[in-house]
C-alpha cells in the first residue's frame, strides 16, 4: 500500500507516551517465543539430562559390570582348579580311605596326593600359596606348600569347615599370608562321594591380581571401585586404611551401607569424605562378593552441564535471532498500518487531499479502504455544507428560490429537507405579506380618498354655517323680512340638512373602511407573528446544529458555521418581523384613533341633521309666529354657533383621517419596498 503525503507529519499526542503496534506485537510474540522457547530449551534440557544421567549410570554400571566379570572371572579360574583337583579320583579314594586313627602317611594314596597338590601349585604358583585336602573324620589336612601334615587339627575352628557342612563353595574372608605377606583368600570346595561330603580341596589365592584388576580399572577422573567380600568386609580400597575392614567401621555414608546391605543395584547419591558422589553396586558372579563403583556428582553430571549450557547458549542466539526477525517482519507488517495513521492524522486536522493506493488484501487494506471511502464521503460532505452555506446566504440576501444541485445523503438529508422547509414557508409567508400589503394599499387609499371628501364637505358645512349664520343676523336685524327670509332659512336648512345627511353617510363608509383597516391590520399581526415563530423555530433549529457541530468535533466545524449562519439569519427575520409588527401597529394605533374619531363625526353630523331639522321646523313656524321670531332667531344663532364649532371639528377630524390614511399609506409602502427585496419562484 503506497500513500501520497502532504502536509505535515502527524503530530504526536503532547502528554503521553505513545505506544506503537509494532512495539506491541514484537513484545507479545517475543515474549510468546520466548516463553515457549525456555520450555521447550528447559524440557530438552530435563529430557537431555535424563538421557545423559541413565547413558552415565548404563556406563557406569557396564563399567563396574565389565570389573565384576574380571574379578568373578578371576575368582572363577581358581575355583575350577579346586574343584578339579576336589575330583580326582585319587583325591577321593584318598579320602575315603583314610581310616580314623590311622596316619595319613601310611595311607596308599599319600604320595599321589602329595604329588598332585605340588604340581597345581606349581602350575599356578604365582597366584596359588597353598593348596591343601582336608577332612573332617579323622581330622587332618595335607598342605602343598611346605608338605605339611597336620593330623589333629580341629577343622571345626577353620573357616572353611562351613564347606564340609554345606558341601558348597565358599571364598574365605581376605587375610595376610604370613609366609607371603600378600591379601590371600581361601577358597574351598567340597569332594563329595556317593553324594555325601567326604571332604574338602582349598586353595590360597593371593589376590594380588584381583586388587591391580579393582585398582587399575578407572572412570573418569574421580571414578574408583572398591571390593567388598560376602560379608562386606573391604577387600581392595583406594583408602588402603579401610582394607579389611568392615563397611560398618570404614566411616563410610549411611546411605552407601543402606545400599550394600540392601544389595541395591540401581545409582545411589552419598558423600564421600565430603564430597557429593554417585555409585553403584554390582555382584561379583555367586561368590557373594560385592563390587561398589564410585563417582563424584560434579564429574557424574560434568557432560550434562556443559551440553545443557550449550543448549542454553544456542537457545539465546536463536532467541536474539527470532527477536530480530520478528523486528524486521512485523516492521514491514505494521509500515502500512503506520502510514494509515499518518493519513487518518491529517483527516483530523481537516486535511482532505490524501490519496491511499491499496495493494494489500489483508485486513489493512480493508482499512486503508474504508478511510478512502471515509475521505470520499467527508469530500461530499463538505460540499453538501458549502451548498448549504449558499443557500441560507441567499436567503440572508432576500432569494429564496432553492436550486440544490447535489443528492444529500445520510443525515445531510434531513439538512435538505430543513432547507427546503424553510424556503417553502418563508415564501408562503412572503407571499401572503405581500397580498396583505396590497390589501392595506388598496384600502389605505380608500380611506384616504373618503378622508379626503370628508374634508372637502366639512369644508363646505362651514362655509354654509357661515352663511347661516350671516342670514340670522340678517333675520335679527331686518324683523319684518323674516318669513321671507324663513323660507329662505327653510330651503337653506333643507340644502344643509341634505349635505349634513350625505356627510354622515360618508362618515359611516369612512368607519366601514376604518373598520376594514383595523382587521386587515390584525390579520398582518397574525402573519408576523408567524414570521416571528419561523424566526425562533430557526434560531432553535440553529441552537441544535451548533450543539451537533460541537459534538462532532474538528469535523463539524464548517457546520457550526451555518448554523452560526442560520442564527443570524433568524435574528434579521425576527428583526424585520419586529419592525413590521412596530409599523402595523403604529398603523393600527392610527387607523383606532380615526375610527374614534370618525365616530364622534358621525355624532355630530346626526346631531348636525338633528338641529337642522329642528331649524326647518322653527323656520316654518317664524311665518306663523312672527312674534316669537326675536326669541327663535337667539336661539338659531346659537344652534348655528353650535353646529359652526362641531363642523369645523369634523373639518379637523377628516384632515387628520387624510393625513393619517397617507401615513399608512406611507408604511404600507415601505412594506412593499421591504417584500420586493425577496425574490420567489
Amino acid at each position: 500500500m503506497k500513500i501520497r503525503r502532504k502536509g505535515k507529519e502527524a503530530t504526536k499526542i503532547k502528554g503521553k507516551k505513545v505506544t506503537t503496534i509494532r512495539g506491541k506485537l514484537v513484545r507479545v510474540i517475543f515474549i510468546a517465543c520466548l516463553v515457549l522457547l525456555t520450555g521447550a530449551g528447559i524440557l530438552i534440557t530435563n529430557n537431555v539430562r535424563k538421557e545423559y544421567d541413565n547413558t552415565k549410570k548404563e556406563l557406569l554400571l557396564e563399567k563396574a559390570m565389565r570389573v565384576s566379570g574380571e574379578a568373578d572371572a578371576y575368582l572363577k579360574r581358581y575355583t575350577t582348579v579346586a574343584e578339579v583337583v576336589a575330583s580326582n579320583a585319587t583325591i577321593k579314594d584318598y579320602l575315603v580311605t583314610t581310616q580314623n586313627g590311622t596316619s595319613v602317611k601310611t595311607n596308599k594314596n599319600f604320595d599321589a596326593v602329595l604329588k598332585i597338590l605340588r604340581d597345581t601349585q606349581k602350575e599356578f604358583g604365582d597366584v596359588i600359596s597353598s593348596v591343601y585336602v582336608v577332612e573332617d573324620n579323622p581330622s587332618s589336612y595335607i598342605t602343598s606348600s611346605h608338605t605339611v601334615v597336620n593330623e589333629d587339627v580341629d577343622v571345626t575352628q577353620k573357616v572353611y569347615y562351613k564347606t564340609i557342612i554345606d558341601g558348597l563353595i565358599h571364598i574365605s574372608e581376605p587375610y595376610v599370608a604370613a609366609n607371603t605377606g600378600n591379601m590371600t583368600v581361601a577358597i574351598s570346595v567340597p569332594v563329595i562321594v556317593n553324594n555325601q561330603v567326604v571332604g574338602e580341596v582349598c586353595a590360597d589365592i593371593e589376590i594380588v591380581d584381583l586388587e591391580k584388576i579393582t585398582g587399575d580399572n578407572k572412570f573418569g577422573d574421580s571414578g574408583y571401585f572398591t571390593l567388598l567380600t560376602s560379608d562386606n568386609n573391604i577387600a581392595y580400597s583406594k583408602n588402603e586404611d579401610i582394607i579389611l575392614k568392615n563397611i560398618t567401621e570404614a566411616d563410610l555414608d549411611d546411605k552407601l551401607i543402606n545400599a550394600i546391605n540392601e544389595s541395591y543395584t540401581e545409582i545411589i547419591e552419598y558423600e564421600d569424605n565430603g564430597i557429593e558422589s554417585v555409585g553403584i553396586i554390582n555382584n561379583i558372579g555367586d561368590t557373594g562378593w560385592k563390587l561398589v563403583a564410585s563417582m563424584s556428582s560434579d564429574e557424574f553430571s560434568e557432560a550434562t552441564v556443559k551440553l545443557s549450557n550449550t543448549i542454553v547458549g544456542e537457545f539465546i542466539i536463536v532467541g536474539l535471532i527470532l527477536l530480530i526477525l520478528i523486528f524486521v517482519m512485523i516492521t514491514k507488517m505494521t509500515r502500512p498500518i503506520k502510514e494509515v495513521q499518518i493519513v487518518a492524522d491529517k483527516l483530523a486536522n481537516g486535511d482532505l487531499d490524501v490519496d491511499i493506493n491499496v495493494s494489500s488484501n489483508d485486513e489493512v487494506g480493508k482499512l486503508a479502504d474504508s478511510i478512502s471511502s471515509l475521505t470520499d464521503r467527508l469530500k461530499k460532505y463538505i460540499d453538501y455544507i458549502d451548498e448549504s452555506s449558499q443557500v441560507l446566504n441567499q436567503f440572508a440576501a432576500g432569494d429564496l428560490r432553492l436550486n440544490l444541485k447535489y443528492d444529500y445523503t445520510g443525515e445531510f438529508e434531513k439538512l435538505k429537507k430543513a432547507l427546503v422547509n424553510v424556503s417553502e414557508m418563508q415564501k408562503q409567508v412572503i407571499s401572503e405579506i405581500k397580498e396583505s400589503s396590497d390589501s392595506i394599499n388598496s384600502s389605505a387609499g380608500q380611506i384616504a380618498s373618503g378622508s379626503t371628501v370628508t374634508s372637502q364637505g366639512a369644508t363646505e358645512q362651514a362655509s354654509a354655517i357661515e352663511e347661516l349664520s350671516a342670514e340670522i343676523n340678517e333675520m335679527f336685524t331686518a324683523v319684518n323680512n323674516t318669513a321671507g327670509k324663513a323660507m329662505q332659512a327653510g330651503d337653506k336648512s333643507e340644502r344643509a340638512s341634505n349635505e349634513v345627511s350625505n356627510g354622515n353617510d360618508k362618515m359611516k363608509e369612512l368607519l366601514t373602511a376604518m373598520n376594514e383597516i383595523s382587521n386587515s391590520s390584525s390579520e398582518i399581526g397574525k402573519i408576523i407573528k408567524v414570521i416571528d415563530d419561523i424566526a425562533f423555530q430557526t434560531n432553535i433549529l440553529a441552537l441544535n446544529a451548533a450543539v451537533e457541530a460541537a459534538r462532532a468535533g474538528s469535523a463539524g466545524k464548517g457546520f457550526a458555521v451555518v448554523a452560526d449562519e442560520v442564527r443570524n439569519l433568524a435574528g434579521k427575520s425576527a428583526e424585520a418581523a419586529k419592525q413590521t409588527t412596530d409599523l402595523i401597529e403604529n398603523s393600527i394605533t392610527a387607523i383606532n384613533k380615526g375610527t374614534i374619531l370618525a365616530d364622534e363625526t358621525g355624532n355630530s353630523l346626526m346631531e348636525i341633521v338633528s338641529s337642522t331639522n329642528d331649524a326647518s321646523r322653527l323656520i316654518s313656524e317664524i311665518a306663523q309666529m312672527s312674534e316669537e321670531q326675536t326669541v327663535a332667531i337667539n336661539q338659531i344663532k346659537t344652534g348655528v354657533e353650535q353646529v359652526s364649532s362641531v363642523v369645523q371639528e369634523n373639518a379637523a377630524s377628516a384632515e387628520a383621517s387624510a393625513a393619517n390614511s397617507e401615513e399608512l399609506a406611507a408604511q404600507v409602502e415601505r412594506l412593499n419596498e421591504m417584500i420586493s427585496k425577496f425574490k420567489l419562484n
